[in-house]
């Protein structure tokens, strides 16, 4: 039996008033997406 153990996030902006979930099974490497996004992503506007 194959189990896959996923971690489900908020990430929340002040700046944007907005918030952003997802989910992934390596965390430290979605989070470090999310600080370097490509411009065209949602969490680039972010910077908070």
């Amino acid at each position: 039996m194959l189990i896959n153990n996923h971690i489900v996030y908020i990430l929340r902006s002040e700046k944007l008033n907005r918030y952003y979930t997802g989910y992934t099974s390596n965390f430290d490497l979605r989070l470090e997406f999310h600080k370097n996004a490509p411009s065209n992503k949602f969490t680039s506007n972010a910077d908070d």
